[in-house]
């Protein structure tokens, strides 16, 4: 008998434990997050970019705010906030007009418009975003872990800047010299060079940076001899800290 009410007594607490939990409906999710991806898909809460590839002076950075939930047959405006220490809405950055997660989205693309100043060629800048709850959406990602780091899916960072940290990929210091931005920027503007082609071996090749070379030192030559002679001058052609020449050569 005490076998049986053993049994018995088992049974029973297996049933007690198998209470149905009914968990959250999906469908009753409605949130929002940012989730943004380095080039190897890892999320990253920071972008540092830089003007100097661009030959334009506007930089859009698109920055994604991503839905949890289901979508809507309605555009459902999320809560964004955007702040810096040193950088000036309407002279630094441009804001979209709307913040929105558009009908039958999964994700909106919050584009941030950088502006290129002549600041950006000593000092970095830096924007601040953040995104909130609101009537549309609660929060409910706030971060992510990859290989025992903690990355915030609620707060994300713009670096901006006009400056190199490096050589572009192409350039050979024993064909144009030792690298400056000064003689880069020149380059481009004299031989009307897309400054992302300095990134692509393949587009400025071996014959490109010899071509580079002799029409540079050409260029500075004649600027030179306008000096000299008392006639204006493109003042870039001369290092701004020491006032002597450039050198496209070795």
């Amino acid at each position: 008998m005490n076998r049986y009410t053993i049994i018995l007594l088992a049974a029973f607490l297996a049933l007690v434990s198998c209470v149905e939990r009914t968990p959250g409906h999906f469908q009753d999710i409605s949130g929002v997050y940012f989730n943004n991806m380095t080039g190897t898909m890892q999320v990253t809460d920071s972008l540092d970019v830089t003007f100097v590839y661009t030959a334009g002076d506007d930089l859009d950075v698109p920055v994604r705010v991503q839905l949890l939930g289901r979508t809507s047959s309605d555009d459902r405006a999320f809560a964004i906030t955007v702040s810096s220490e040193n950088a000036e809405e309407g002279i630094d950055y441009v804001l979209p007009a709307d913040a929105v997660i558009p009908t039958g989205a999964s994700y909106a693309d919050y584009i941030v418009t950088l502006k290129r100043t002549e600041a950006l060629k000593s000092e970095k800048k830096m924007i601040f975003l953040q995104i909130h709850s609101n009537e549309n959406f609660g929060l409910p990602v706030t971060n992510v872990i990859q290989y025992k780091d903690t990355v915030s899916t609620l707060e994300y960072r713009i670096y901006f800047s006009d400056m190199f940290t490096k050589a572009p990929a192409a350039w050979d210091a024993n064909l144009v010299g030792v690298f400056t931005q000064q003689k880069f920027e020149l380059i481009c503007k004299v031989l009307d060079i897309d400054p992302a082609d300095f990134n692509d071996p393949s587009v400025i090749t071996l014959a490109k940076l010899l071509y580079i070379s002799a029409e540079m030192s050409s260029y500075v030559e004649e600027q030179v001899e306008k000096k000299d002679a008392g006639l204006p001058y493109d003042e870039n052609a001369f290092d701004k800290e020491t006032g002597e020449p450039l050198n496209f050569r070795k």
